[in-house]
């Protein structure tokens, strides 16, 4: 049995700034959130709500001028987010794997996929000898539903199809198993059948492996069949938490009630789709009070004069004054 009541990955009030000519810029601002052992939480928001920007510093992987402005990072309790450079080498890979969108961006195309996944492991077991390492690597591709590995381990990226390709990713993320995977839109190339295939694998093996996993996408379709808690972002901020059927069929914030009526009904017939209507604000334009304010129909003098913090809403939490004393 697995060790839920102990936590994989804490994240306590962490900002992101990137400083430029004109000032700061927040990109991430008092982002809180936990994963614990076995659970996958799902990230969702529009574009530059924060979801990618959250997983890489909590990598360490923050492009230049960006910085961790504020809070802390702990992995099972030990807190990263002020490691060196050279300190964060060793922890990425060995205990935080990664999973990207585009599976070719992940794999040396002039290498055998077994040579990719040999070094890989060689690279965060040293005691492995070669031939250990390949077993391994063969005995990964096998896990992840690769057919024939014996054979496959000696191919190249370009001789597999896509989800193919992205299973040999999710076989590299689990070379040195890791503690957390960062899943970064993993299945958004892929055509739905493909992305059942892999949802389900994800699953699996992060209640095999005790692996937590923070799964980044756009698409709440692959959220509701995959994660067990959902996070909503907007505009560098959390603004809403909790279990995924909580979340997805009773939203506690008006961002998150927009998000799922735009999703069409199966079967349903409308003249139109429902829309939120406006447009995420840049980081420099950011308005006062709840960010969302000027895209929420039921936004009140309060939305507009003072930003909401979490509150607890049955399971979850909502940054929202309508579950805080309302918004006059």
């Amino acid at each position: 049995m697995l060790d839920t009541t102990e936590t994989c990955l804490e994240v306590h009030n962490l900002t992101v700034e990137f400083p430029n000519r004109h000032g700061i810029l927040t990109a991430l601002n008092d982002i809180s959130l936990e994963i614990r052992p076995g659970e996958i939480l799902g990230m969702v928001g529009e574009s530059g709500a924060g979801k990618s920007m959250t997983g890489l510093a909590i990598q360490g992987l923050l492009e230049h001028p960006g910085r961790i402005a504020g809070g802390e990072v702990r992995l099972a309790g030990r807190r990263i987010d002020a490691l060196s450079d050279q300190e964060m080498e060793k922890i990425r890979g060995r205990e935080i794997g990664a999973i990207f969108q585009d599976p070719l961006t992940s794999l040396n195309p002039l290498f055998t996929v077994g040579s990719q996944l040999v070094e890989t492991i060689r690279q965060h077991m040293p005691d492995k000898s070669r031939s250990a390492a390949r077993e391994r690597a063969i005995g990964l591709l096998k896990e992840v539903g690769i057919p024939a590995p014996a054979e496959r381990v000696d191919h190249y990226p370009h001789q597999f199809s896509g989800g193919m390709r992205q299973r040999v990713v999710i076989a590299l993320a689990l070379a040195a198993e890791p503690r957390l995977i960062i899943a970064d839109e993993p299945t958004t190339a892929l055509d739905v059948s493909i992305q059942a295939q892999i949802t389900g694998l994800l699953r699996r093996l992060c209640k095999e492996h005790g692996t937590a996993v923070m799964l980044v996408t756009h698409d709440m379709g692959v959220i509701a069949e995959t994660a067990d808690r959902v996070a909503v972002m907007y505009a560098g901020r959390l603004i809403e938490i909790g279990l995924v059927d909580t979340v997805l069929k009773n939203p506690a914030h008006p961002y998150t009630k927009g998000l799922m009526a735009s999703i069409p009904a199966l079967g349903a017939r409308v003249e139109h789709l429902h829309q939120i209507d406006g447009a995420m604000p840049r980081l420099n334009a950011i308005p006062q009070g709840c960010a969302f304010n000027p895209r929420c129909p039921m936004a009140g003098p309060r939305c507009r004069r003072d930003r909401p913090t979490l509150v607890p809403t049955g399971t979850g939490a909502a940054a929202c004054w309508l579950h805080d004393g309302g918004t006059e």
